[in-house]
């Protein structure tokens, strides 16, 4: 496989439809912490709310998936590697290492980090964990399920097998109950992470993200089909970011900031795409791992896309409502993952992205 580097981003999508792409599974398991080496830049800010920033000491953020072109992630290489965090007077250190970031932040070992979707997040903080939400980039599902070729309709699977990982994303059992078929599939835990298990016939089904599995699969020439909630007439949310509630308490002004940086870098980065993975490629190589540049402008393009077009109307990209989550929360109920729904009010800080704006227009200093 041949590396992209700075070319163009014309040439970058001429090249990707003929490389190979490399599986989920092999960004799992990262070691060290890191961050991209950050220009130099004089503070933007007022001296008051510059101190209020310095006093909240170095902020941990932790990736949800090592070095990855997601949404929640890779914008937040760029920040730091533009120098954004700097003119917003933070200090920001990366841990990259870690399987449970969101219990990293949850007991205050870290202080910030991604989360899937609204479901992901309100099952975490309904058994317990001490998160608040404060951005949700996309008012549409990342999640999909991919079928063997065979299967053109989700009603085609009952008495099939679907390959799951730890917990069924709702708005699958969504469309396959829309589909009639949820009490008929057969379900599997696979841990393996490997979409090539539902080409090679182990599953008839698997959870995907939209981002990431059909590219490795399609990369490698495999045939499948692909279904998404909003066929179905399935909302659903991703690309949250979600804070120690604690922290964010004490330190509102430092999290405004990371956050009015991680949007500045996430507008940056739809228009500069190769820039920021150079970014992120020239961390991971930093510490030491290999990275699959293809894949991760694969995944920005794609999820960068899915936010683009899902923003909320008369809102910027982040801003997060308590009416966008109403579904999802409610399906938590229905399939039986909560007992009763969260309170969506008391879990989302929906104030704060919404204060970084001036209708679509991000405020920046």
């Amino acid at each position: 496989m041949f590396r992209l580097g700075k070319h163009p981003k014309a040439s970058v999508r001429a090249a990707l439809a003929a490389l190979t792409l490399a599986p989920i599974g092999l960004i799992a398991g990262l070691s060290g912490t890191a961050g991209a080496a950050q220009t130099s830049h004089a503070s933007l800010l007022p001296a008051k709310e510059c101190a209020a920033n310095r006093a909240a000491g170095t902020i941990n953020w932790a990736s949800s998936f090592g070095y990855s072109g997601a949404a929640t992630i890779l914008e937040v290489f760029a920040a730091q590697g533009l120098g954004y965090f700097k003119d917003m007077c933070l200090s920001v250190n990366f841990i990259t290492n870690s399987y449970t970031s969101q219990n990293l932040v949850s007991t205050d070992a870290a202080q910030i980090t991604g989360e899937g979707s609204a479901a992901d997040y309100l099952l975490a903080v309904a058994n317990g964990s001490n998160l608040r939400s404060i951005a949700t980039d996309g008012d549409e599902s990342n999640y999909a399920l991919l079928t063997q070729p065979s299967i053109t309709n989700l009603s085609q699977l009952a008495g099939k097998t679907l390959g799951y990982h730890q917990t069924v994303p709702v708005v699958i059992s969504e469309m396959l109950a829309k589909a009639k078929v949820r009490d008929k599939v057969d379900f599997v835990d696979d841990n393996s992470y490997d979409p090539t298990l539902l080409t090679q016939g182990k599953f008839d089904a698997l959870q995907a993200y939209r981002s990431n599995e059909p590219y490795t699969l399609k990369g490698m020439g495999l045939k499948f089909n692909e279904f998404i909630p909003s066929q179905y007439g399935v909302s659903g949310t991703f690309g949250l970011t979600v804070v120690n509630a604690s922290f964010l308490k004490k330190h509102t002004s430092a999290v405004r900031d990371f956050m009015r940086a991680d949007l500045e870098a996430f507008y940056y980065c739809i228009d500069h795409a190769v820039k920021c993975i150079d970014i992120e490629q020239s961390a991971a190589t930093s510490a030491g791992l290999t990275y699959d540049y293809e894949h991760e402008y694969q995944r920005w393009k794609k999820e960068s896309n899915i936010a683009i077009n899902s923003q909320l109307k008369g809102h910027g990209i982040g801003v997060e409502t308590t009416a966008e989550w109403a579904s999802e929360d409610k399906a938590l109920v229905t399939y039986g993952l909560v007992k009763k729904p969260v309170s969506l009010s008391e879990y989302e800080n929906t104030s704060i992205t919404a204060s970084l704006y001036n209708g679509t227009k991000l405020i920046w200093p």
